[in-house]
């Protein structure tokens, strides 16, 4: 594998792991904000339970998923030849 394609995908997966810490964190967040609320009243746990997961939420998420993506179009674009978009597949059935 040439250093090129590797250092790309370990780029991606460093990407992929921040994200995740990040996600935990924002949920270790969203624990505690659901513990105050109950202190304050059934009222307050249910406002701040129904309202998340929040935006920053999905937009992680988001990022996670177009990382995956990318990380695919990236392996296709960077090892052809493995990927079958080099054409050496066409007309072979089961790839």
């Amino acid at each position: 594998m040439s250093d090129e394609v590797l250092a790309r995908i370990d780029q991606l997966l460093l990407m992929q792991q921040e994200h995740h810490r990040e996600l935990a964190e924002l949920i270790e967040q969203y624990r505690g904000m659901v513990f105050e609320a109950d202190e304050q009243g059934d009222d307050a746990l249910y406002r701040v339970a129904s309202a998340l997961p929040g935006g920053r939420y999905h937009v992680l998420t988001t990022h996670l998923r177009e990382t995956w993506l990318v990380l695919q179009a990236d392996l296709a674009r960077l090892m052809p030849a493995q990927s079958g978009i080099d054409g050496a597949g066409d007309g072979e059935a089961g790839g």
